[in-house]
């Protein structure tokens, strides 16, 4: 970060409580402001198909869940997915040099 450069404070608002955070850029501001709106989509889902639940504890606790679970996939994607493209290209490279003889 630049010495132009400022923090931002924001308030991001999940179920009804605000939460006051301080970010780096307008990008990082749209990240927070982006997971908050999921979590607040993923907790209206939940609670229409499972209105029943004892008590709000097990939506939070769902929520918390699939967004762990999202991404822990996305970090073992991210981790692996070089390595696919690599070996895609030596596979394309050894079938050229194969056909050539």
């Amino acid at each position: 970060m630049t010495s132009m450069e400022k923090k931002l404070n924001i308030t991001v608002n999940i179920d009804g409580i605000s939460l006051p955070l301080t970010v780096n850029s307008t990008e990082e501001e749209k990240v927070y402001r982006d997971a908050a709106n999921l979590i607040q989509s993923r907790l209206r889902n939940l609670r229409e198909r499972y209105p029943n639940l004892p008590n709000e504890k097990y939506h939070y606790a769902m929520v918390l869940l699939y967004t762990g679970v999202d991404a822990v996939r996305a970090s073992n994607k991210a981790s692996t997915e070089p390595y696919k493209d690599v070996i895609s290209d030596l596979e394309k490279e050894i079938d050229e040099l194969l056909n050539q003889k």
